[in-house]
């Protein structure tokens, strides 16, 4: 029985190493331009408990084939180059110099040669790097996908790089995220208070005029107090968010934002009208002569509880349904050649 147990281990095991098959990955190393890599040294490490010296292997038919022992499918690892017979190389990517490990493929490596085609690399050559992380980037909130950008720029300083089309890729990227990160989160806010507007009237507006207390009307005025400084950093803050988005996405993405943004002040006249409703139940609950006939105030008040707030989610369904379709284009857009004729540079202003 031990020597059964014995020879079923050696089967599992390949090399003088004695790695076990399920612990060799494989990657593709290959340049950003062509020219060869034979003979390149890598150095993959494994982060976590292990540690550990990292395994080496040189290139051979563009591949290296290294032992990760208890490395899982999934797990990230940290790539290195080292000097080959005096030629020195960047890596270029993955991201940061980190990327998962799988059996299922083999994940690629690219690197250039100092002095030799590091200083050559082409808009559309650093692009096609870019779009190779496109993948693993579906899943990533904006400030991660911000953060990736970043990260792998200081990754490509540490080692040297400090300009070039690469360089200046991610940089553009980084700041397209940021724009559009900004332009979000500020639709985004604007929708939601804007409902929760809506909705607390049309829940407590009825019965706010002669209800004993004073639970519905403050209902209404919270809402209307959280969406009022959305709205006014919206109306005073256009100018500068319209100009991050046209220097960081062009003249025609600008456009669009700038539509959204129209689409969003049209239904703030309704959302002003609700307003003015709500000052009506305060005035008429005070007595005051601005509320000279409670009768007609009533049925102004279910007005807006019915048909203005109808109106209001009518406006607010397709404003969201614009708003996503244009964000949806700029996350496709994020890994694609900036259109003709733009220029890209400027600052985000938050």
């Amino acid at each position: 029985m031990a020597l059964v147990k014995i020879l079923a281990l050696l089967a599992g095991q390949s090399g003088p190493t004695g790695c076990a098959d399920q612990d060799h990955f494989t990657f593709r190393v290959e340049r950003a331009r062509p020219g060869a890599v034979e003979g390149l040294e890598v150095q993959v490490e494994a982060g976590g408990p292990r540690g550990g010296s990292p395994a080496v292997d040189t290139v051979k038919a563009g591949h290296v084939r290294v032992c990760i022992r208890g490395g899982a499918p999934g797990e990230l690892v940290e790539v290195r180059l080292a000097p080959t017979r005096g030629r020195v190389f960047q890596l270029l990517y993955p991201p940061g110099g980190r990327l998962p490990i799988t059996h299922q493929a083999s994940p690629t490596i690219v690197v250039c040669e100092v002095e030799k085609d590091c200083d050559l690399l082409t808009m559309e050559e650093a692009l096609r790097l870019v779009k190779r992380a496109k993948p693993t980037t579906v899943s990533l909130s904006a400030e991660d996908k911000e953060s990736l950008f970043r990260q792998w720029r200081d990754h490509l300083k540490n080692q040297g790089m400090e300009r070039g089309e690469l360089v200046d890729t991610l940089r553009r990227k980084e700041r397209q995220v940021a724009a559009a990160r900004a332009a979000s989160e500020l639709l985004s806010r604007f929708g939601t208070r804007a409902k929760e507007t809506v909705e607390r009237f049309r829940r407590y507006g009825p019965d706010a005029i002669d209800h004993p207390s004073a639970g519905p009307i403050t209902q209404i005025n919270d809402a209307i107090a959280s969406y009022n400084p959305v709205f006014n950093e919206m109306s005073e803050r256009t100018d500068s968010y319209r100009k991050a988005t046209a220097d960081a996405w062009g003249k025609k993405r600008s456009t669009e934002f700038q539509a959204l943004i129209d689409e969003a002040l049209a239904i703030h006249t309704r959302i002003y009208a609700l307003n003015e409703l709500g000052q009506l139940i305060t005035d008429c609950r005070h007595g005051f002569k601005t509320c000279p006939d409670r009768k007609a105030a009533r049925s102004r008040v279910l007005d807006g509880a019915g048909r203005i707030a109808t109106e209001v989610d009518g406006q607010l369904l397709s404003f969201g349904q614009r708003r996503k379709a244009f964000l949806e284009d700029l996350n496709e857009e994020l890994f694609e050649a900036p259109p003709k004729g733009d220029a890209f540079g400027g600052s985000i202003v938050q």
